[in-house]
């Protein structure tokens, strides 16, 4: 009996694969000039190595179909008369989901010998880009150990960026504040777009709000970075959403512990090129709090997107998209008995909110130009009531915050290129500011609510820009550009001007060197600081950064790079206060902020940030980036300090495998690690006489003790992600554990007066995050 079962099971297996095939799938794509954005027909695509060869040719729109092409990694060359060859590498073609990819042709200068124009993942997707800048992609965030599908968390592997903390992804660029980053979508500025934001680090949150189900590459930039990004000191986020399939429609469904996800695309109208793109996410204990005994304490959040695109034959294309997210926390005081600091006593109830939405229109004007204008709402907002349960169980108001900002954004951009390698950018931007800010807290036990912060209006944000790339010589390239942005509230106004040059030394090396003047309007609460019924802060003036930035890169072979950047950056007109060490450099999460503030701090920020990158190669890759800096301030006292941010030294290393199984290639087993080294963060003094006189925490500098000298313990941080995806013919699907924080290493929470031994104490906390998820695309 054993004997026939054996044999029956070895025929099952014989005839299965007898019987199998290999899966393929289709690729689409559309050709275009890098500089005019023009279709480009008539360019011939292959898939390289395969045998018979897979190719085709553009259509008079520059759109192409490869037929049948095997599912795993794949490398797509591109090549057309008039034009440097392109060679795009690692791309993963899957089944349920057909690849769609964008292709930008560079013009070819003179007639010598072709050089193969190989298309990576540090090339960034802006044409006027001269360094600090990197292209990342969807995949990536999904693959690369501590991304957790999260671009915020992906860029904190990059060379010069850090986390302020595990559970947050805030994005501390050169030591400087993660505030100071500005975040667009679809060209777009837009509120910090994380849940929970601004909750425990401004400009971080807890995660991304925009699925990566919804994302396209997009490009980070770390300094020096282009005229047509305006209010930004620190680093830009420059994130696209792709276009929805046009030709058939396809679903993802995807649920794991941190959230369950649905997307749909498709054509409105088979045959027709219009088409959609959505996405809905919910938190997965939200959804299943209700069956739990006690949901205090649940992090609760939703966020929805959509794209949709409207081609037509001589209006151009219309896109409309947008981005919503809504979370909350409910909080509840323990029990009596079990109170040690005055968080145990707080009845609390928090709300978050924001939204993006854009429509706009792509119009070609001829050969030569390209116009895209853009009609935009943005927003967000937090509600937040806290009781405290006094000593005789009685409860009375602590704080109470309802703050709102709003603004509608009419810009256009104008692209236009002149040949031989000439192009020319200029733009507007004007940004009505609505605010409704209202902040409120007890500021001593049993005390009635003060005002902090009180305002309702509107004001304007003006913005102008224009940057030019030229061809001084066929291996030396300048980038020179103006950006002015006009602060309405106060009259306060930059202007900023940016400079790049990019010399190609040799087919594989090349230098670069770029300054730029960058500037950031603070956060609206911070201008209305109440003091004896005046707003002090009112008339702070633009703080600016120039930013110098030299760059060498090596191409070490197909496969590897090298690349090391020594950066100094001198910021000016810094908000400090009159009388201590405050700065707006060191905000971390100030919704209670209520301090008069001047202009007359700066800082400094110089280091070297490094790179060692080997691209995916028979199923390998890893990156290695390190960073070395020191950011320092210094107050209206002339006294010279640490920034907050200032950890001195981060480290990344990151490796990956993949394996491709089973007789046709259909199984795709992952397996990826990453270490991350960061310096500690830096330590604000406690006054202990003065804290345990009020019973509460007072930061200030006593005893000799400096703010930001001393650091936290360094923070080795593990992550891992494992996947195994399936391949069949009309669908695919993946298992997948991430986690971030393997090890569970701690780091500082908050100093808290004990209630039960009336001390002042440290609170230390080892977060792992981990997300076991399943997807399915069909």
């Amino acid at each position: 009996m054993k004997t026939l079962f054996l044999t029956f099971l070895t025929m099952i297996l014989f005839c299965g694969n007898l019987f199998s095939q290999t899966i393929t799938q289709p690729v689409h794509g559309t050709i275009f000039d890098e500089l005019t954005r023009e279709p480009l027909p008539f360019a011939n695509i292959i898939l390289v190595g395969s045998d018979p060869t897979i190719g085709t040719i553009s259509n008079t729109d520059g759109a192409f179909t490869l037929q049948k092409v095997p599912v795993g990694r794949c490398d797509i060359q591109v090549t057309m008369i008039g034009y440097e060859p392109y060679l795009l590498n690692e791309l993963m073609v899957t089944s349920g989901n057909p690849l769609r990819i964008d292709i930008r042709l560079t013009p070819k200068l003179t007639e010598l010998d072709e050089v193969l124009v190989t298309v990576r993942k540090d090339q960034p997707l802006n044409s006027m880009t001269t360094l600090s800048s990197r292209q990342f992609t969807v995949e990536e965030t999904q693959r690369y150990a501590g991304g957790m599908d999260d671009p915020a968390r992906l860029a904190t592997s990059f060379a010069g960026v850090a986390a302020p903390s595990v559970s947050s992804n805030g994005i501390s660029v050169r030591g400087n504040n993660p505030d100071g980053l500005l975040w667009q979508i679809e060209g777009v500025e837009v509120p910090n777009p994380n849940h929970f934001a601004n909750l425990t680090v401004a400009g971080g949150g807890l995660l991304t709000a925009l699925s990566s189900q919804m994302m396209a590459n997009s490009d980070f930039y770390t300094g020096a970075f282009p005229a047509e990004y305006g209010n930004a000191s620190s680093g830009v986020f420059d994130i696209k959403m792709r276009t929805g399939n046009p030709d058939q429609r396809q679903y993802t469904l995807q649920a794991g512990i941190i959230g369950v996800d649905f997307s749909t695309e498709g054509p409105f109208k088979k045959g027709k090129k219009a088409s959609y793109l959505m996405n809905y996410r919910n938190s997965t204990m939200a959804l299943i709090a209700p069956l739990l005994p006690d949901n205090t304490g649940i992090l609760k959040y939703q966020d929805l997107a959509f794209k949709t695109s409207f081609p037509t034959k001589r209006a151009g294309t219309f896109t409309l998209w947008g981005i919503g997210a809504v979370d909350g926390q409910e909080m509840d005081a323990a029990d009596s008995t079990d109170w040690e600091m005055d968080a145990d006593r707080d009845n609390s109830d928090t709300k978050l909110y924001l939204f993006a939405t854009g429509l706009s229109q792509q119009l070609r004007m001829g050969r030569k130009t390209f116009l895209n204008t853009t009609l935009s709402a943005t927003g967000n907002g937090i509600s937040h009531k806290e009781d405290r349960v006094a000593y005789d169980l009685t409860e009375r108001p602590q704080s109470d915050i309802d703050n709102r900002v709003w603004r509608y954004t009419l810009q256009s951009d104008l692209d236009h290129h002149f040949g031989k390698g000439n192009s020319l950018r200029a733009g507007m931007k004007y940004s009505s500011l609505g605010y409704r800010i209202h902040v409120e807290q007890s500021m001593q036990e049993a005390a009635p609510l003060e005002t902090l912060s009180e305002a309702s209006d509107k004001t304007g944000l003006l913005q102008f820009y224009g940057q030019s790339k030229i061809k001084l010589h066929p291996q030396l390239t300048l980038n020179a550009g103006l950006n002015t942005q006009v602060f309405l509230l106060n009259d306060n106004y930059s202007i900023e001007p940016r400079l790049g040059l990019h010399y190609q030394l040799t087919p594989t090396q090349s230098l670069a060197l770029a300054y730029g003047l960058h500037s950031r309007i603070e956060q609206l609460p911070v201008y209305f600081v109440e003091l004896d019924g005046q707003h002090p802060n009112k008339n702070l003036d633009l703080m600016q950064s120039h930013h110098y930035v030299l760059a060498y890169n090596w191409r070490i072979n197909d496969h590897l790079r090298f690349s090391v950047e020594p950066y100094y950056q001198h910021l000016t007109n810094v908000p400090v206060s009159p009388s201590n060490y405050v700065s707006t450099l060191n905000f971390e999460q100030e919704m209670f902020f209520n301090e008069a503030l001047i202009n007359e701090g700066s800082g400094k920020n110089m280091g070297l940030d490094f790179t060692l990158e080997h691209f995916m190669k028979i199923g390998f890759y890893y990156l290695i980036t390190g960073s070395l800096f020191d950011s320092k301030y210094t107050a209206a006292d002339g006294v010279e300090r640490n920034t907050r941010f200032n950890r001195n030294y981060v480290m990344n290393a990151l490796a990956g495998k993949e394996w491709m199984l089973g007789r046709d290639n259909n199984k795709v087993l992952s397996a990826n690690i990453r270490l991350n080294y960061l310096g500690g963060n830096r330590k604000e003094p406690v006054n202990l006489e003065a804290s345990l006189a009020a019973k509460d925490v007072v930061y200030a500098e006593t005893e000799g003790k400096q703010a930001f000298e001393e650091r936290f313990n360094d923070q080795p941080i593990v992550s891992f992600t494992i996947s195994y995806r399936i391949n069949k013919a009309r669908h695919s699907s993946e298992w997948s554990l991430k986690v971030i924080n393997v090890l569970g290493t701690e780091e500082f929470d908050t100093d808290y007066y004990n209630l039960n031994t009336q001390t002042i104490d440290t609170q230390y906390t080892g977060i792992s995050i981990p997300n076991l998820s399943y997807k399915l695309i069909f």
